[in-house]
Protein backbone atom coordinates (compact mmCIF):
# COMPACT_ATOMS: atom_id res chain seq x y z
CA UNK A 1 0.00 0.00 0.00
CA UNK A 2 1.28 3.43 -0.87
CA UNK A 3 2.01 5.53 2.18
CA UNK A 4 0.79 9.12 2.36
CA UNK A 5 2.67 11.87 4.14
CA UNK A 6 1.64 15.35 5.13
CA UNK A 7 3.72 18.11 3.58
CA UNK A 8 6.66 19.00 5.79
CA UNK A 9 5.40 22.55 6.31
CA UNK A 10 2.05 21.36 7.67
CA UNK A 11 3.75 18.93 10.04
CA UNK A 12 5.95 21.70 11.40
CA UNK A 13 2.96 24.01 11.78
CA UNK A 14 1.06 21.34 13.72
CA UNK A 15 4.00 20.73 16.00
CA UNK A 16 4.37 24.46 16.62
CA UNK A 17 0.67 24.75 17.41
CA UNK A 18 0.91 21.88 19.91
CA UNK A 19 3.99 23.46 21.44
CA UNK A 20 2.29 26.86 21.60
CA UNK A 21 -0.80 25.42 23.28
CA UNK A 22 1.36 23.56 25.77
CA UNK A 23 3.35 26.68 26.63
CA UNK A 24 0.15 28.71 26.92
CA UNK A 25 -1.35 26.15 29.32
CA UNK A 26 1.77 26.21 31.48
CA UNK A 27 1.81 30.02 31.54
CA UNK A 28 -1.89 30.15 32.47
CA UNK A 29 -1.33 27.64 35.28
CA UNK A 30 1.64 29.64 36.55
CA UNK A 31 -0.42 32.83 36.42
CA UNK A 32 -3.18 31.19 38.50
CA UNK A 33 -0.64 30.02 41.04
CA UNK A 34 0.89 33.50 41.18
CA UNK A 35 -2.50 35.19 41.66
CA UNK A 36 -3.54 32.69 44.31
CA UNK A 37 -0.28 33.12 46.16
CA UNK A 38 -0.60 36.89 45.95
CA UNK A 39 -4.13 36.68 47.39
CA UNK A 40 -3.27 34.53 50.40
CA UNK A 41 0.11 36.11 51.08
CA UNK A 42 -1.59 39.51 51.25
CA UNK A 43 -4.23 38.13 53.61
CA UNK A 44 -1.53 36.66 55.85
CA UNK A 45 0.51 39.88 55.81
CA UNK A 46 -2.62 41.82 56.77
CA UNK A 47 -3.30 39.41 59.68
CA UNK A 48 -6.47 38.14 58.01
CA UNK A 49 -5.42 34.51 57.44
CA UNK A 50 -3.47 31.94 59.43
CA UNK A 51 -3.76 28.38 58.19
CA UNK A 52 -3.73 26.08 55.18
CA UNK A 53 -5.06 26.50 51.66
CA UNK A 54 -5.44 23.88 48.92
CA UNK A 55 -6.81 24.51 45.43
CA UNK A 56 -7.25 21.60 43.02
CA UNK A 57 -8.61 20.88 39.57
CA UNK A 58 -9.67 17.42 38.41
CA UNK A 59 -8.10 15.99 41.55
CA UNK A 60 -4.68 17.54 40.92
CA UNK A 61 -3.33 20.21 43.26
CA UNK A 62 -2.99 23.61 41.59
CA UNK A 63 -1.92 25.55 44.67
CA UNK A 64 -1.11 24.47 48.20
CA UNK A 65 0.51 26.45 50.99
CA UNK A 66 0.58 26.81 54.78
CA UNK A 67 0.68 30.13 56.61
CA UNK A 68 1.38 31.02 60.23
CA UNK A 69 1.48 29.02 63.42
CA UNK A 70 -0.35 25.90 64.50
CA UNK A 71 0.97 26.56 68.01
CA UNK A 72 2.31 30.03 68.81
CA UNK A 73 3.86 29.13 72.16
CA UNK A 74 5.99 26.33 70.75
CA UNK A 75 6.58 28.13 67.42
CA UNK A 76 5.07 25.16 65.61
CA UNK A 77 4.20 26.17 62.07
CA UNK A 78 1.17 25.05 60.12
CA UNK A 79 2.18 22.35 57.61
CA UNK A 80 0.35 20.08 55.16
CA UNK A 81 -0.23 17.53 57.93
CA UNK A 82 -1.76 20.03 60.37
CA UNK A 83 -5.27 19.03 61.43
CA UNK A 84 -8.00 21.63 61.95
CA UNK A 85 -11.43 21.65 63.53
CA UNK A 86 -13.78 22.10 60.54
CA UNK A 87 -16.55 23.96 62.40
CA UNK A 88 -19.72 23.90 60.25
CA UNK A 89 -18.06 22.23 57.28
CA UNK A 90 -18.73 19.21 59.54
CA UNK A 91 -22.39 19.50 58.49
CA UNK A 92 -21.52 18.09 55.07
CA UNK A 93 -20.44 14.85 56.78
CA UNK A 94 -23.66 14.71 58.78
CA UNK A 95 -25.61 15.16 55.55
CA UNK A 96 -23.65 12.31 53.92
CA UNK A 97 -24.43 10.04 56.88
CA UNK A 98 -28.17 10.78 56.65
CA UNK A 99 -28.17 10.22 52.89
CA UNK A 100 -26.34 6.91 53.36
CA UNK A 101 -29.09 5.77 55.74
CA UNK A 102 -31.66 6.86 53.16
CA UNK A 103 -29.79 4.95 50.45
CA UNK A 104 -29.84 1.87 52.65
CA UNK A 105 -33.58 2.12 53.25
CA UNK A 106 -33.28 3.09 56.91
CA UNK A 107 -35.19 6.38 56.56
CA UNK A 108 -36.99 8.72 54.16
CA UNK A 109 -36.16 12.41 54.02
CA UNK A 110 -39.79 13.39 54.43
CA UNK A 111 -40.19 11.28 57.54
CA UNK A 112 -41.22 13.37 60.56
CA UNK A 113 -38.47 13.39 63.17
CA UNK A 114 -41.05 12.43 65.78
CA UNK A 115 -41.35 9.03 64.04
CA UNK A 116 -37.97 8.11 65.51
CA UNK A 117 -38.16 10.17 68.71
CA UNK A 118 -41.76 10.22 70.01
CA UNK A 119 -40.79 12.65 72.78
CA UNK A 120 -39.90 15.33 70.20
CA UNK A 121 -42.38 18.23 70.52
CA UNK A 122 -43.25 18.98 66.86
CA UNK A 123 -44.82 16.40 64.55
CA UNK A 124 -44.59 18.59 61.41
CA UNK A 125 -40.77 18.81 61.34
CA UNK A 126 -39.23 16.37 58.87
CA UNK A 127 -35.65 15.25 58.31
CA UNK A 128 -35.62 17.38 55.18
CA UNK A 129 -36.51 20.44 57.26
CA UNK A 130 -33.61 19.71 59.62
CA UNK A 131 -31.13 19.20 56.76
CA UNK A 132 -32.18 22.45 55.08
CA UNK A 133 -32.45 24.73 58.16
CA UNK A 134 -36.14 25.35 57.46
CA UNK A 135 -37.58 23.66 60.56
CA UNK A 136 -38.12 26.83 62.58
CA UNK A 137 -36.13 25.35 65.49
CA UNK A 138 -34.15 27.85 67.56
CA UNK A 139 -30.38 27.59 67.69
CA UNK A 140 -28.37 27.15 70.87
CA UNK A 141 -30.46 29.77 72.69
CA UNK A 142 -32.26 26.75 74.11
CA UNK A 143 -29.34 26.31 76.51
CA UNK A 144 -29.43 29.84 77.94
CA UNK A 145 -31.61 28.93 80.91
CA UNK A 146 -29.89 25.58 81.67
CA UNK A 147 -26.52 27.34 81.45
CA UNK A 148 -27.59 30.03 83.91
CA UNK A 149 -28.59 27.30 86.34
CA UNK A 150 -25.49 25.15 85.83
CA UNK A 151 -22.65 27.01 84.05
CA UNK A 152 -20.23 24.07 84.39
CA UNK A 153 -22.23 21.46 82.49
CA UNK A 154 -21.00 20.43 79.01
CA UNK A 155 -23.96 19.65 76.76
CA UNK A 156 -24.13 16.65 74.42
CA UNK A 157 -26.63 15.08 72.00
CA UNK A 158 -28.86 13.62 74.70
CA UNK A 159 -29.47 17.12 76.07
CA UNK A 160 -31.02 18.48 72.86
CA UNK A 161 -34.60 17.22 73.02
CA UNK A 162 -35.02 17.98 76.77
CA UNK A 163 -33.71 21.51 76.19
CA UNK A 164 -36.10 22.02 73.26
CA UNK A 165 -39.05 20.78 75.32
CA UNK A 166 -38.18 23.07 78.23
CA UNK A 167 -37.56 26.18 76.13
CA UNK A 168 -40.58 28.47 76.35
CA UNK A 169 -39.99 30.20 73.01
CA UNK A 170 -41.12 27.30 70.84
CA UNK A 171 -40.54 27.50 67.08
CA UNK A 172 -39.20 30.71 65.59
CA UNK A 173 -41.56 30.52 62.61
CA UNK A 174 -43.92 28.14 60.84
CA UNK A 175 -42.00 25.08 59.66
CA UNK A 176 -40.92 25.42 56.02
CA UNK A 177 -41.74 29.12 55.92
CA UNK A 178 -38.16 30.36 55.69
CA UNK A 179 -34.48 29.53 56.14
CA UNK A 180 -32.85 30.07 59.53
CA UNK A 181 -29.54 28.47 60.46
CA UNK A 182 -29.97 25.95 63.26
CA UNK A 183 -27.09 23.97 64.73
CA UNK A 184 -29.72 22.32 66.92
CA UNK A 185 -31.24 20.65 63.87
CA UNK A 186 -27.96 19.05 62.82
CA UNK A 187 -27.41 17.81 66.36
CA UNK A 188 -30.77 16.06 66.11
CA UNK A 189 -29.66 14.46 62.84
CA UNK A 190 -26.53 13.08 64.52
CA UNK A 191 -28.77 11.69 67.25
CA UNK A 192 -30.82 9.98 64.55
CA UNK A 193 -27.70 8.47 62.96
CA UNK A 194 -26.81 6.95 66.32
CA UNK A 195 -30.28 5.49 66.80
CA UNK A 196 -30.63 3.96 63.34
CA UNK A 197 -27.07 2.66 63.06
CA UNK A 198 -26.67 1.48 66.64
CA UNK A 199 -23.29 3.23 66.69
CA UNK A 200 -21.86 6.35 68.26
CA UNK A 201 -21.81 9.15 65.72
CA UNK A 202 -18.02 9.41 65.76
CA UNK A 203 -17.73 5.64 65.13
CA UNK A 204 -20.24 5.79 62.29
CA UNK A 205 -18.28 8.51 60.48
CA UNK A 206 -15.01 6.67 61.05
CA UNK A 207 -16.37 3.42 59.54
CA UNK A 208 -18.65 4.64 56.78
CA UNK A 209 -17.14 7.96 55.70
CA UNK A 210 -13.52 8.51 56.76
CA UNK A 211 -12.27 4.96 56.08
CA UNK A 212 -13.86 4.38 52.64
CA UNK A 213 -12.74 7.87 51.56
CA UNK A 214 -9.17 7.18 52.70
CA UNK A 215 -9.24 10.03 55.23
CA UNK A 216 -6.62 8.62 57.59
CA UNK A 217 -6.12 11.88 59.49
CA UNK A 218 -9.78 12.72 60.17
CA UNK A 219 -11.80 12.15 63.34
CA UNK A 220 -14.20 13.78 65.78
CA UNK A 221 -12.81 15.60 68.80
CA UNK A 222 -14.71 17.43 71.55
CA UNK A 223 -14.24 18.35 75.23
CA UNK A 224 -15.96 15.04 76.04
CA UNK A 225 -14.12 13.07 73.34
CA UNK A 226 -10.48 14.16 73.62
CA UNK A 227 -8.07 12.86 70.98
CA UNK A 228 -4.30 13.08 71.30
CA UNK A 229 -2.97 14.57 68.06
CA UNK A 230 0.37 16.39 67.95
CA UNK A 231 -0.56 17.79 64.52
CA UNK A 232 -3.78 19.48 65.59
CA UNK A 233 -3.72 23.26 65.36
CA UNK A 234 -4.39 25.22 68.52
CA UNK A 235 -7.30 27.64 68.19
CA UNK A 236 -6.75 31.39 68.57
CA UNK A 237 -8.50 34.71 68.67
CA UNK A 238 -6.69 37.77 67.40
CA UNK A 239 -6.64 40.88 69.57
CA UNK A 240 -9.13 43.17 67.86
CA UNK A 241 -7.06 46.35 68.20
CA UNK A 242 -3.78 44.55 67.51
CA UNK A 243 -4.57 41.69 65.10
CA UNK A 244 -0.95 40.54 64.82
CA UNK A 245 -1.20 39.27 68.39
CA UNK A 246 -2.94 35.96 69.02
CA UNK A 247 -4.44 34.54 72.19
CA UNK A 248 -5.66 30.97 72.69
CA UNK A 249 -9.40 30.65 72.94
CA UNK A 250 -9.13 28.90 76.31
CA UNK A 251 -7.89 32.23 77.67
CA UNK A 252 -10.92 34.13 76.35
CA UNK A 253 -13.94 34.02 78.65
CA UNK A 254 -16.48 34.57 75.89
CA UNK A 255 -15.17 31.63 73.85
CA UNK A 256 -15.63 29.09 76.64
CA UNK A 257 -19.37 28.66 76.06
CA UNK A 258 -19.05 28.05 72.31
CA UNK A 259 -15.95 25.86 72.34
CA UNK A 260 -16.48 23.90 75.57
CA UNK A 261 -20.02 24.15 76.97
CA UNK A 262 -21.60 23.64 73.51
CA UNK A 263 -18.58 22.10 71.82
CA UNK A 264 -19.55 18.48 72.48
CA UNK A 265 -22.77 18.55 70.43
CA UNK A 266 -21.95 16.41 67.40
CA UNK A 267 -23.48 16.89 63.97
CA UNK A 268 -23.11 20.61 63.40
CA UNK A 269 -19.36 20.67 64.16
CA UNK A 270 -16.43 18.75 65.76
CA UNK A 271 -14.95 16.97 62.71
CA UNK A 272 -11.16 17.42 62.57
CA UNK A 273 -9.35 17.01 59.25
CA UNK A 274 -6.59 18.21 56.91
CA UNK A 275 -6.68 19.86 53.50
CA UNK A 276 -5.38 16.61 52.00
CA UNK A 277 -8.10 14.52 53.62
CA UNK A 278 -10.79 16.93 52.45
CA UNK A 279 -9.49 16.54 48.91
CA UNK A 280 -9.93 12.77 49.37
CA UNK A 281 -13.46 13.38 50.64
CA UNK A 282 -14.07 15.48 47.53
CA UNK A 283 -12.86 12.66 45.29
CA UNK A 284 -14.90 10.06 47.19
CA UNK A 285 -18.04 12.09 46.52
CA UNK A 286 -17.28 11.96 42.79
CA UNK A 287 -16.39 8.27 42.51
CA UNK A 288 -19.33 6.84 44.45
CA UNK A 289 -17.38 5.48 47.41
CA UNK A 290 -19.77 7.17 49.82
CA UNK A 291 -23.06 7.63 47.97
CA UNK A 292 -24.74 6.79 44.71
CA UNK A 293 -24.66 9.83 42.45
CA UNK A 294 -28.44 10.15 42.21
CA UNK A 295 -28.71 10.21 46.01
CA UNK A 296 -25.91 12.74 46.43
CA UNK A 297 -27.44 15.02 43.82
CA UNK A 298 -30.51 15.47 46.04
CA UNK A 299 -28.31 17.43 48.43
CA UNK A 300 -27.40 19.86 45.67
CA UNK A 301 -30.95 20.96 44.83
CA UNK A 302 -32.13 24.25 46.39
CA UNK A 303 -34.76 23.72 49.06
CA UNK A 304 -38.22 25.06 48.25
CA UNK A 305 -40.04 26.98 50.97
CA UNK A 306 -43.77 26.82 51.58
CA UNK A 307 -44.40 29.66 49.12
CA UNK A 308 -42.38 27.96 46.38
CA UNK A 309 -39.34 30.24 46.64
CA UNK A 310 -35.83 28.87 47.11
CA UNK A 311 -34.16 28.98 50.52
CA UNK A 312 -31.30 31.50 50.35
CA UNK A 313 -28.15 31.27 52.44
CA UNK A 314 -24.58 32.59 52.43
CA UNK A 315 -23.42 35.82 54.01
CA UNK A 316 -26.24 38.36 53.97
CA UNK A 317 -28.37 35.50 52.52
CA UNK A 318 -27.55 36.64 48.99
CA UNK A 319 -24.81 34.45 47.55
CA UNK A 320 -26.23 30.93 47.78
CA UNK A 321 -29.25 28.71 48.02
CA UNK A 322 -29.33 25.96 50.64
CA UNK A 323 -29.88 22.32 49.78
CA UNK A 324 -29.45 19.41 52.18
CA UNK A 325 -26.35 20.18 54.21
CA UNK A 326 -24.80 22.08 51.29
CA UNK A 327 -24.95 25.61 49.95
CA UNK A 328 -25.45 26.00 46.20
CA UNK A 329 -23.86 29.09 44.68
CA UNK A 330 -26.33 31.22 42.76
CA UNK A 331 -23.65 32.33 40.29
CA UNK A 332 -23.34 29.57 37.67
CA UNK A 333 -21.01 31.46 35.32
CA UNK A 334 -18.25 28.89 35.76
CA UNK A 335 -20.39 25.87 36.57
CA UNK A 336 -22.44 24.48 39.43
CA UNK A 337 -20.73 25.17 42.75
CA UNK A 338 -21.69 23.51 46.03
CA UNK A 339 -19.93 24.48 49.20
CA UNK A 340 -20.07 25.04 52.93
CA UNK A 341 -18.36 27.46 55.26
CA UNK A 342 -17.63 27.21 58.95
CA UNK A 343 -16.89 29.64 61.74
CA UNK A 344 -16.44 29.21 65.45
CA UNK A 345 -14.12 30.36 68.21
CA UNK A 346 -10.63 29.98 66.81
CA UNK A 347 -11.59 28.39 63.50
CA UNK A 348 -12.83 29.54 60.08
CA UNK A 349 -13.22 27.11 57.18
CA UNK A 350 -14.31 26.90 53.54
CA UNK A 351 -14.91 23.76 51.44
CA UNK A 352 -15.96 24.61 47.88
CA UNK A 353 -16.60 22.19 44.99
CA UNK A 354 -17.30 23.13 41.37
CA UNK A 355 -18.97 19.89 40.34
CA UNK A 356 -19.17 20.98 36.68
CA UNK A 357 -15.43 21.52 36.24
CA UNK A 358 -14.31 19.32 39.13
CA UNK A 359 -12.55 22.14 40.96
CA UNK A 360 -11.93 22.33 44.71
CA UNK A 361 -11.04 25.14 47.11
CA UNK A 362 -10.23 24.34 50.74
CA UNK A 363 -9.37 26.94 53.40
CA UNK A 364 -8.66 25.99 57.02
CA UNK A 365 -7.83 28.77 59.47
CA UNK A 366 -7.10 28.33 63.20
CA UNK A 367 -7.73 32.00 64.03
CA UNK A 368 -11.14 33.69 64.12
CA UNK A 369 -10.82 35.58 60.82
CA UNK A 370 -14.53 35.74 59.99
CA UNK A 371 -13.88 37.78 56.86
CA UNK A 372 -12.20 34.76 55.26
CA UNK A 373 -15.30 33.16 53.72
CA UNK A 374 -15.48 35.43 50.62
CA UNK A 375 -11.82 34.66 49.94
CA UNK A 376 -12.81 31.08 49.15
CA UNK A 377 -14.93 32.44 46.31
CA UNK A 378 -12.12 34.73 45.26
CA UNK A 379 -9.80 31.72 44.92
CA UNK A 380 -12.50 30.00 42.86
CA UNK A 381 -12.77 32.97 40.52
CA UNK A 382 -8.98 33.13 40.12
CA UNK A 383 -8.97 29.43 39.27
CA UNK A 384 -11.38 30.23 36.42
CA UNK A 385 -9.48 33.33 35.24
CA UNK A 386 -12.44 35.41 36.35
CA UNK A 387 -12.55 39.04 37.34
CA UNK A 388 -15.40 38.55 39.81
CA UNK A 389 -13.14 39.16 42.81
CA UNK A 390 -15.21 40.07 45.85
CA UNK A 391 -13.87 42.90 47.93
CA UNK A 392 -15.95 43.82 50.91
CA UNK A 393 -15.77 47.15 52.65
CA UNK A 394 -13.23 47.59 55.44
CA UNK A 395 -14.34 48.01 59.02
CA UNK A 396 -13.69 51.60 60.04
CA UNK A 397 -14.21 50.61 63.68
CA UNK A 398 -11.37 48.09 63.41
CA UNK A 399 -9.01 50.42 61.54
CA UNK A 400 -9.78 53.24 63.99
CA UNK A 401 -9.05 51.06 67.03
CA UNK A 402 -5.82 49.70 65.53
CA UNK A 403 -4.59 53.19 64.68
CA UNK A 404 -5.58 54.46 68.13
CA UNK A 405 -3.61 51.68 69.80
CA UNK A 406 -0.56 51.94 67.57
CA UNK A 407 -0.31 55.66 66.82
CA UNK A 408 -2.49 57.50 69.31
CA UNK A 409 -5.71 59.50 69.41
CA UNK A 410 -4.68 62.21 66.95
CA UNK A 411 -3.75 59.76 64.19
CA UNK A 412 -6.93 57.77 64.81
CA UNK A 413 -9.06 60.93 64.54
CA UNK A 414 -7.39 61.90 61.27
CA UNK A 415 -8.05 58.42 59.86
CA UNK A 416 -11.67 58.52 60.98
CA UNK A 417 -12.32 61.95 59.46
CA UNK A 418 -10.77 60.90 56.16
CA UNK A 419 -12.67 57.61 55.90
CA UNK A 420 -16.07 58.33 57.48
CA UNK A 421 -17.60 59.58 54.24
CA UNK A 422 -15.98 56.88 52.09
CA UNK A 423 -18.89 54.48 52.32
CA UNK A 424 -17.78 52.68 49.16
CA UNK A 425 -14.75 51.28 50.98
CA UNK A 426 -15.63 51.49 54.69
CA UNK A 427 -18.50 50.61 57.00
CA UNK A 428 -19.03 51.49 60.65
CA UNK A 429 -20.81 49.20 63.08
CA UNK A 430 -21.91 50.30 66.54
CA UNK A 431 -21.60 46.86 68.13
CA UNK A 432 -18.16 46.25 66.70
CA UNK A 433 -16.86 49.60 67.94
CA UNK A 434 -18.37 48.84 71.34
CA UNK A 435 -16.60 45.48 71.42
CA UNK A 436 -13.31 47.18 70.53
CA UNK A 437 -13.75 49.45 73.53
CA UNK A 438 -14.38 46.54 75.89
CA UNK A 439 -11.42 44.62 74.50
CA UNK A 440 -9.16 47.57 75.24
CA UNK A 441 -10.67 48.17 78.67
CA UNK A 442 -10.41 44.52 79.70
CA UNK A 443 -6.77 44.43 78.60
CA UNK A 444 -5.85 47.49 80.66
CA UNK A 445 -5.91 50.21 77.98
CA UNK A 446 -8.57 52.27 79.72
CA UNK A 447 -7.60 55.62 78.18
CA UNK A 448 -7.93 54.21 74.69
CA UNK A 449 -11.21 52.52 75.61
CA UNK A 450 -12.61 55.87 76.74
CA UNK A 451 -11.81 57.34 73.32
CA UNK A 452 -13.61 54.48 71.58
CA UNK A 453 -16.71 54.63 73.79
CA UNK A 454 -16.88 58.41 73.49
CA UNK A 455 -16.78 58.20 69.69
CA UNK A 456 -19.57 55.63 69.76
CA UNK A 457 -21.87 57.97 71.69
CA UNK A 458 -21.23 60.70 69.12
CA UNK A 459 -21.90 58.38 66.20
CA UNK A 460 -24.99 56.70 67.72
CA UNK A 461 -26.57 59.32 70.03
CA UNK A 462 -29.91 57.53 70.35
CA UNK A 463 -28.43 54.19 71.41
CA UNK A 464 -28.76 53.66 75.16
CA UNK A 465 -26.01 51.02 75.06
CA UNK A 466 -23.29 53.40 73.85
CA UNK A 467 -23.86 55.64 76.90
CA UNK A 468 -24.04 52.65 79.22
CA UNK A 469 -20.65 51.37 78.00
CA UNK A 470 -19.07 54.82 78.17
CA UNK A 471 -20.40 55.25 81.71
CA UNK A 472 -18.85 51.94 82.78
CA UNK A 473 -15.45 53.03 81.45
CA UNK A 474 -15.74 56.46 83.05
CA UNK A 475 -16.58 54.86 86.39
CA UNK A 476 -13.55 52.60 86.04
CA UNK A 477 -11.40 55.66 85.41
CA UNK A 478 -12.68 57.30 88.60
CA UNK A 479 -14.67 59.96 86.74
CA UNK A 480 -17.75 59.62 88.91
CA UNK A 481 -19.75 62.69 87.88
CA UNK A 482 -19.28 62.06 84.16
CA UNK A 483 -20.21 58.41 84.64
CA UNK A 484 -23.43 59.39 86.45
CA UNK A 485 -24.41 61.69 83.56
CA UNK A 486 -23.85 58.94 81.00
CA UNK A 487 -25.85 56.39 83.00
CA UNK A 488 -28.67 58.88 83.34
CA UNK A 489 -28.64 59.48 79.60
CA UNK A 490 -28.69 55.71 78.94
CA UNK A 491 -31.63 55.15 81.30
CA UNK A 492 -33.54 58.06 79.77
CA UNK A 493 -33.23 56.39 76.38
CA UNK A 494 -34.11 52.97 77.78
CA UNK A 495 -36.03 52.96 81.07
CA UNK A 496 -35.72 49.14 81.12
CA UNK A 497 -31.94 49.31 81.47
CA UNK A 498 -31.90 47.58 84.86
CA UNK A 499 -28.15 47.02 84.79
CA UNK A 500 -27.58 50.73 84.27
CA UNK A 501 -29.95 51.58 87.13
CA UNK A 502 -28.05 49.32 89.54
CA UNK A 503 -24.69 50.75 88.45
CA UNK A 504 -26.03 54.30 88.88
CA UNK A 505 -27.28 53.55 92.40
CA UNK A 506 -23.88 52.17 93.41
CA UNK A 507 -22.13 55.27 92.05
CA UNK A 508 -24.44 57.60 93.96
CA UNK A 509 -23.84 55.66 97.19
CA UNK A 510 -20.09 56.27 97.01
Amino acid sequence: MKEHYLPKGIVIACLLLILFNGITSVLLAQDKQKRLDSLFTALYDQHEFNGNVLVAEKGKVVYRRSFGYADVASKLLNIDQTTFNLASVSKTFTAVAILQLKQNGKLKLDDPFIKYFPEFPWKQITLRHLLSHTSGLPDYQIFEKPYSENPEKIYALDDLIPALKNDSRGLLFKTGERYSYSNTGFGLLALLVEKLSGMKFQDYLAKYVFKPAGMAHSYIETPLLPVADKNRAQRYEFISYSPGQLKRIDSVKGDHIESVILGAILGPTAVVSTTGDLLKFDEALYNGKLLQQKVLEEAFVPTLLNDGSKASAGWANTKSYYGLGWEILKDTTYGKVVWHSGGSSGVVTVFLRNITRKQTVILLDNVTHRGLHPEGLNAFYILNNGNDIYRGRRSLAKDYAITLHQKGADAATVLFNEAKTDTAHYFMDERELNRMGYDMMNDGFLGQALEVFKLNTLLYPVSFNTYDSYAEALAGAGKKEDAIKMYQKSIALNPQNEGGKKALEKLKEK
